[in-house]
C-alpha cells in the first residue's frame, strides 16, 4: 500500500482538520509514492521507538505526538538528532495526535471503555460538520440505496446506526432529447411512486455517501439535497458519562488505576460524593476544568494536573484524578491497530511497539 492511500484511511478514522489550532498531525516527513512495507505504531518519537522501527525493518511510523510542533528553519544532526536520523533512514512519519483525540472511536472513546464509562457526549465538540443528507429514490429500489448510504457512513448518531426517515411521494420528471432515462419517454412528462430517504452524515463522508447513492441509484441524474445541521455533533475533546455502580472515591480509584496499569495516581478529594458519573481526559486536560464543573460530575480522570489547577478543583468542589499522561495515551498504540485492521490494513504489516516507556521515574 501506497503511503498516499493509508493516509486516506487514516483521514477517516480521523480527520486531520479536527485538530487543535496549536497541532501538528498528519505528515511529518514522507514520500507519498513510497509502499508502506511495515508499519510502527508508537506514542512518541525516541532512540528506543526509532531504533525499534529499524530493527524491525518498518519504512513508516505512526506515532500519537508529533516529533515536529513548530517551523524549523534548519535541521542539524547535533539540534535535531531523532528527526536528522528518521529522515537519513528514509523513514516516513505520520503523526495523529489530537484528530484521533477528538475523533469518534478515538482515544478517549478506548479509554472510556476500559473504565466503563457510557459515554453520554465529548467535554467540547469538535469542529466538523453533520450534514443532512437527502435523496429521492423508486420504491422498488429504495432499501438498496439505503443501505449504499449507510455502508458509507452515513445514519450515525449517537450509539444508533443506520437512522433514517422514510416518505412516500410522487416524483415528476421530462426526459429530454439526448438523456437516457430509467424510466419514461423522451419528450413525455413521468409520475414515479418515490421514497424520499433522509439521514445523517459526517463531514469526512459526504463525498463516499454521495457516490455510493449515484452508483447504487437507478436514475441517469438522481435528486438529491445536503444542508449543515447544528443540534448534532461528531466527537470532541474527552468525554463523560456514566459507570455500572457506584463507588467510593477512593476504591474507584485504586480501581482506575488497575485497570489503566498506571504507575501512581494522585487525587484531589473535593468532597464525600459517590462515583457513578465520570469525565475523561486522556493527557493534559488541565483546560477543561471549567468546562467539567459545569457538567457535575462526580470525578474527573485526566493527566498534567498542575499544583494549582488542583487548588482550582479543590475550590470549586471538583474531585480529580490525575493519571499520568504516559499511563492514559500508552493506549493509543492498541487502539489504532485496531482502527487499521477495520479499514483493511494487512494485519502482519502493523507493529505495536514493545519499548514504550515514560520519562518518569518514581524514586
Amino acid at each position: 500500500m501506497k503511503i498516499k492511500n493509508l493516509l486516506e484511511d487514516l483521514n477517516i478514522i480521523a480527520p486531520f482538520f479536527l485538530q487543535e489550532n496549536f497541532d501538528n498531525s498528519g505528515i511529518q516527513f514522507a514520500d507519498l509514492e513510497k509502499h508502506s512495507n511495515k508499519i510502527l505504531l508508537c506514542l512518541d518519537i525516541t532512540n528506543k521507538t526509532l531504533n525499534e522501527a529499524k530493527k524491525k525493518r518498518a519504512n513508516l511510523i505512526i506515532s500519537h505526538h508529533p516529533l515536529i510542533f513548530s517551523s524549523l528553519k534548519q535541521i542539524t544532526k547535533q539540534r535535531n538528532p531523532l528527526l536528522y536520523q528518521l529522515i537519513t533512514s528514509q523513514i516516513n512519519l505520520i503523526t495523529m495526535h489530537t484528530n484521533y483525540d477528538l475523533a469518534e472511536n478515538g482515544l478517549n472513546d478506548y479509554v472510556g471503555n476500559i473504565l466503563g464509562i457510557k459515554k453520554k457526549a465529548a467535554l467540547q465538540d469538535s469542529s466538523e460538520k453533520i450534514f443532512k443528507f437527502a435523496v429521492y429514490v423508486p420504491k422498488k429500489h429504495a432499501e438498496k440505496v439505503s443501505q449504499s448510504l449507510f455502508d458509507a457512513g452515513s445514519g450515525k448518531i449517537g450509539n444508533y446506526t443506520e437512522t433514517s426517515f422514510n416518505i412516500s411521494g410522487t416524483g415528476t420528471f421530462k426526459p429530454e432529447k439526448g438523456t437516457h432515462p430509467f424510466i419514461g419517454e423522451i419528450g413525455k412528462k413521468e409520475k414515479v411512486s418515490e421514497i424520499k430517504i433522509e439521514t445523517v452524515v459526517p463531514e469526512r463522508n459526504l463525498q463516499p455517501v454521495i457516490q455510493a447513492m449515484k452508483k447504487s441509484h437507478p436514475y441517469e441524474e438522481p435528486a438529491y439535497d445536503t444542508y449543515e445541521i447544528t443540534n448534532i455533533h461528531s466527537g470532541g475533546i474527552g468525554l463523560w458519562g456514566n459507570t455500572d455502580k457506584e463507588q467510593e472515591l477512593e476504591s474507584f480509584s485504586l480501581w482506575a488505576k488497575k485497570k489503566l496499569n498506571a504507575k501512581y495516581v494522585r487525587l484531589v478529594k473535593s468532597n464525600d460524593r459517590k462515583i457513578q458519573k465520570v469525565a475523561l481526559c486522556t493527557g493534559a486536560g488541565s483546560s477543561l476544568i471549567e468546562n467539567v464543573k459545569q457538567l457535575d460530575v462526580d470525578l474527573y480522570i485526566s493527566g498534567d494536573i498542575t499544583y494549582h489547577h488542583a487548588l482550582r478543583a479543590k475550590e470549586i468542589g471538583l474531585n480529580l484524578l490525575e493519571i499520568e499522561h504516559f499511563d492514559t495515551e500508552k493506549f493509543f498504540v492498541e487502539s489504532l491497530h485496531k482502527q487499521l485492521v477495520k479499514q483493511g490494513i494487512p494485519e502482519d504489516i502493523l507493529i505495536k511497539s514493545q519499548v514504550m516507556d515514560s520519562p518518569y521515574q518514581l524514586l
